[in-house]
Parts: C-alpha cells; sequence; structure tokens
C-alpha cells in the first residue's frame, strides 16, 4: 500500500494547484522539493540546513536566483507547519498569503526570471 501513498510533494503541489498555481510553477517547486530532498528527507530539515542552503546559494548564484530559492523554501515550510525554520528569512515584498499557504504571485517570480536573465 505505499506505493499509493501521496507523498508531502505531491500534497503540496495539490494546494497549490487548487489555489491557481500555473502548471510552469508547479513543475519548478516539484524539481525545486525533489532535489533538495535528495539532500536530506523534508521531513527533517531544520533551521541549520536552511540556512546552510542558502548560503550555499549566495556563493553561487545571483540574488535574483537566491531569493527564488527563499520564496521556494518559505512557502514550503511554511504551508509544511514548520514556519519556525524559515520565519528569519527576508523575501521580495509580493508574495500573498493564500487559504493555508502562502503563494507566490507569477508575476514576481517572472519579474525576478526575466532581471536574472537580462
Amino acid at each position: 500500500m505505499l506505493g499509493s501513498m501521496v507523498s508531502i510533494i505531491d500534497k503540496f503541489l495539490q494546494d497549490l494547484k487548487i489555489n491557481g498555481t500555473s502548471e510552469k510553477t508547479l513543475t519548478e517547486y516539484s524539481k525545486f522539493l525533489r532535489n533538495i530532498n535528495k539532500v536530506k528527507s523534508l521531513e527533517k530539515w531544520d533551521k541549520t540546513d536552511v540556512n546552510r542552503y542558502i548560503m550555499d546559494k549566495q556563493n553561487e548564484y545571483l540574488t535574483g536566483t537566491v531569493d527564488i530559492s527563499k520564496i521556494k523554501l518559505k512557502l514550503f515550510f511554511t504551508w509544511a507547519g514548520k514556519s519556525e525554520i524559515v520565519s528569519h528569512l527576508k523575501t521580495p515584498e509580493n508574495y500573498v498569503c493564500g487559504e493555508g499557504i502562502v503563494k507566490v504571485d507569477d508575476d514576481v517570480l517572472n519579474y525576478i526570471t526575466q532581471s536574472i536573465s537580462a
């Protein structure tokens, strides 16, 4: 019966989808979360893991890319009931709260993505 269980990532993606998140954004979240889940199971992440991940990204990527990672981490862990491990992260001001989840405005992600590729 384990095969029929829905993973925490899939539950999160379902909640985003029913809140109107685009397929492109859902795919980006899926890739992001599955990649960081390989580093350490998402259920076991703590504030130290979040800080280490962000510091590694700051050494490798532009600020806009790091901001997107912060938004994704904050969105997921807030939804998962672990907001205390991401509450210290500063993110762009243009994200909004949905019903029980924080929902990232697609326009914000598009703006950040466009500024990175410019």
